[in-house]
């Protein structure tokens, strides 16, 4: 008998799914570029564009009426003075990412019940206000803060002034020259048992746009 002709069975290469794993790459890759990208659009917080620290010049002082307490007890109570104030302005002037309804809450939280209102019908003078519908990046110039702590033996907590003063340039989000922002804060404070609460205090702040020079006409 003649023999027949073999023929070896080979597995045809499966292009669809070759395809496919393909596809999922390309979309990986692109999804992986399109956050890369809007990472690096200069948006405040980003690489190219990112929030200033506010940093204030910061003075502390300690009087104790009848006898002081001990070095390290003054020292923490004047750093967490100066950390509750420092981000109470990072966050009422110069991030814009905290603005949100200009309505700042959280800030409320730091003033005792009684003081609440008030910061709430003040928002203008205490924060950046409405400004912040127009304002896409603010840099401080100059951040002053004098802590001034009283300790007395008949009183059972101790309470604190503290004056803060601020100023920064402020860009708008279209063009236009620099708004220059003052802002000057006294603030009494009371310690409790969760660090120091704002009972009152007494705020001023001007908001500034430069008028632009007369165009000389010609002659």
């Amino acid at each position: 008998m003649p023999e027949s002709a073999s023929f070896s069975m080979r597995k045809k290469p499966n292009f669809r799914r070759r395809r496919t794993l393909a596809g999922i790459v390309l979309l990986v890759a692109a999804i992986v570029v399109v956050a890369l990208l809007s990472r690096s659009t200069g948006g405040p917080g980003s690489k190219s564009n990112p929030i200033p620290t506010l940093a204030f010049v910061a003075k502390v002082n300690t009087v104790a009426q009848t006898s002081s307490p001990d070095a390290a007890t003054r020292r923490a109570d004047g750093d967490t003075i100066i950390k509750m104030f420092t981000d109470f302005y990072q966050e009422a002037f110069v991030d814009p990412r905290k603005w949100g309804d200009g309505q700042f809450k959280d800030l409320k939280d730091k003033f005792a019940k009684d003081a609440q209102a008030s910061f709430t019908k003040d928002l203008e003078s205490m924060t950046i206000g409405t400004l912040r519908t127009q304002l896409k990046r603010v840099d401080p110039t100059t951040a002053n803060l004098v802590v001034t702590v009283y300790y007395n033996d008949k009183q059972k907590r101790p309470y604190a002034v503290a004056a803060a003063s601020f100023n920064a340039h402020g860009t708008l989000k279209q063009s236009g020259p620099r708004v220059t922002i003052k802002q000057k804060a006294t603030f009494y404070l009371t310690k409790t048992g969760g660090g120091w609460s704002i009972m009152s205090y007494d705020s001023d702040q001007s908001q500034d746009t430069p008028t632009p020079s007369p165009t000389a006409s010609p002659s």
